[in-house]
């Protein structure tokens, strides 16, 4: 079953947080204003360069790019643009504090 591109949705979502035009981002990527163009208004990318470039602008992988979504744990950078960070970051740190009292535990 293939997945749904969602290219169009993601890039839009990733441009407004950024605050970026499409100008902007054709210029910082080296993406053609009409291919960008073309990938806004929901067409299917013709290189995958292209796509290779806007998902190393954004930090991310090509697969969220294109679809929304990926099979890999989310980067720092990602939880953090995710608004997620706080929580996650608490998780690590209750996940290390019980850790950290067995091994000073141990040393006794």
């Amino acid at each position: 079953m293939a997945k749904e591109l969602k290219l169009h949705q993601v890039l839009k979502r990733l441009m407004t947080k950024k605050g970026l035009s499409a100008r902007e981002l054709s210029r910082q990527t080296k993406v053609p204003p009409s291919t960008l163009s073309s990938l806004m208004a929901g067409g299917k990318p013709q290189k995958l360069d292209h796509v290779l470039a806007l998902a190393e602008y954004f930090g991310t992988s090509m697969e969220f790019l294109l679809y929304g979504s990926d099979r890999r744990p989310p980067t720092l950078e990602e939880i953090a643009t995710e608004d997620i960070f706080e929580g996650w970051l608490k998780v690590k740190i209750e996940r290390a504090i019980p850790n950290k009292r067995k091994a000073d535990s141990n040393e006794d």
